[in-house]
């Protein structure tokens, strides 16, 4: 029982471990490949750089998904500031989606994807998100090729980091 419970919690420790050193670099560029981008919020940074990609001539659709369900177009332009004033073309771009969880995110992804005849969809997420996303993404949104633009968060401390490690393990059991 002892030599059981040390193999488990060592194969646990290593994953962890493999999980931090694999962790995505923050993206800098969007490839032309991506159709569409798809933001899962809840994180530092997410929103913005898919405003941000707008702001720099980013043309395609954009799902921003896990808003509040009383969170309107307005909130999230007001979030662009003073100096990514978005014309409505560009407003236009954007659709909005009130999911709860990463899972949910990923079958709106697919709904949305399947609307708009998108086959290559960047996903902006964090870095310690990008894992879980992937994992999901393979199996709710498999006829979508899914590019990770992972963003740097301010706040991926270690306990931040092991409750994600935790529920990508989850992920790979469950879903």
């Amino acid at each position: 029982m002892v030599l059981t419970f040390s193999l488990l919690l060592s194969a646990y420790l290593i994953g962890f471990a493999l999980y931090i050193v694999y962790l995505p670099k923050p993206f800098t560029t969007i490839g032309p490949q991506v159709q569409g981008l798809a933001v899962f919020t809840g994180g530092f940074g997410r929103v913005d750089a898919a405003l941000e990609a707008i702001h720099k001539g980013f043309r395609g659709p954009i799902l921003i998904s896990g808003l509040h369900p009383q969170t309107k177009l307005a909130d999230i332009t007001r979030m662009a500031g003073p100096n990514l004033n978005l014309t409505q073309a560009q407003r236009n771009q954007l659709t909005l989606d009130n999911a709860q969880t990463t899972y949910q995110n990923t079958r709106s992804l697919q709904t949305w994807a399947n609307h708009h005849h998108l086959q290559h969809i960047g996903v902006i997420t964090s870095t310690y998100h990008a894992a879980r996303v992937r994992v999901l993404a393979y199996w709710h949104a498999p006829n979508l090729t899914v590019t990770l633009l992972p963003v740097q968060p301010t706040n991926a401390g270690l306990h931040l980091l092991f409750q994600e490690y935790n529920k990508l393990l989850v992920a790979l059991f469950l879903y």
